[in-house]
């Protein structure tokens, strides 16, 4: 990470603009910590990096101090495309726990734009990337944020404000996660959950911008914040394998969208535009309801119960139908 300076000079946005061409609105952007599935072979692999996962495995990272991200595109989750290191050279703000901000340089992997972040203290610590391009007379102006969090499963003594969510005055507009009730360094966000997001334009709440939910499983609900900024989604389940294929420690993604248009005019690349259309995601994991594979696990037993006892019956009154021999004479004579 470089030295703290202003979030202005310190993010880097990408900037696309095609001349004469009318662009409709921009495919989603966001970041993600799962590692992709399909890695392309890099070009140019640095100092011989294998700092990438290849096999695209979800694995508990909450304890490592060193933090992945990647940068997709697309609203269908489950396929959205990670961006190429050629398409996004842009860097990571990073805030973390204890309010210091820095940069992260884009270290692309596998051929992929990716970033990677290291945290010596705990608490949650939030990532952001930002790109823009001219629609028409819009500038749109994209960013995308994931809460990233170095946790522990042991009790320590953490200061309260590093189990707080957190946000940058600086952002034209955020999407807050509100910490659930007692939230600690290892809770897990699950199916069932009711979540609460505030929608913040430089630190301060809005009301009426309309936010989306999008979970993995292509489920999406809308919802519009109120006066005080907040919005409220409950993650339903929508996990549904055959029970024998049931992972209790698998992650679902879901990404929230805010989006909010504004009369600025202004010049972009030595264009001029009318309006700005602020977009901003923010990405996070939930897991299966721990009730849901206790149902699996009842369901598995009451299986096994009825096989087991009811092919005990079955032999049981088998077992009663024999009759055992007899042997009987006459005599025809008699």
């Amino acid at each position: 990470m470089k030295s703290p300076v202003h979030f202005v000079a310190l993010l880097l946005a990408v900037r696309l603009f095609v001349p004469g061409a009318a662009q409709a609105a921009p495919e989603l952007f966001w970041l993600t910590d799962s590692v992709p599935k399909k890695a392309q072979p890099a070009a140019v692999h640095a100092h011989g990096n294998t700092d990438a996962v290849m096999n695209g495995e979800e694995a508990d990272t909450i304890h490592n101090a060193t933090k992945h991200l990647w940068f997709r595109v697309g609203d269908q989750l489950a396929d959205a495309a990670y961006l190429d290191a050629k398409e996004f050279s842009g860097q990571l703000l990073v805030l973390d726990a204890l309010g210091m901000r820095s940069t992260v340089d884009q270290v692309p992997a596998s051929g992929l734009a990716h970033s990677k972040m290291e945290f010596k203290e705990l608490g949650f610590n939030n990532a952001y990337a930002r790109r823009e391009l001219l629609s028409e007379q819009t500038l749109w102006v994209q960013t995308a944020k994931a809460e990233v969090l170095k946790g522990s499963c042991c009790e320590r003594e953490v200061a309260p404000e590093q189990l707080k969510a957190i946000s940058d005055p600086d952002q034209p507009l955020e999407l807050v996660r509100e910490h659930m009730d007692k939230e600690k360094l290892f809770t897990r966000i699950v199916s069932g959950d009711t979540l609460q997001f505030t929608v913040l334009g430089r630190g301060q709440p809005l009301a009426g911008v309309p936010v989306t939910m999008l979970t993995q499983q292509g489920w999406q609900k809308k919802a519009i914040s109120n006066e005080q900024g907040v919005v409220e989604f409950t993650l339903i389940r929508d996990y549904f394998p055959a029970w024998n294929d049931f992972r209790r420690r698998t992650k679902e993604s879901y990404v929230l969208v805010a989006d909010r248009e504004v009369a600025e005019t202004g010049m972009f690349q030595g264009n001029a535009y009318k309006k700005v259309h602020y977009q901003t995601t923010l990405s996070g994991k939930y897991a299966p309801s721990p009730h849901d594979y206790k149902s699996y696990a009842y369901g598995l037993g009451i299986a096994v119960f009825v096989l087991a006892f009811g092919g005990l019956g079955v032999y049981l009154y088998r077992r009663r139908r024999v009759k055992p021999f007899q042997e009987v004479r006459f005599s025809e004579g008699s």
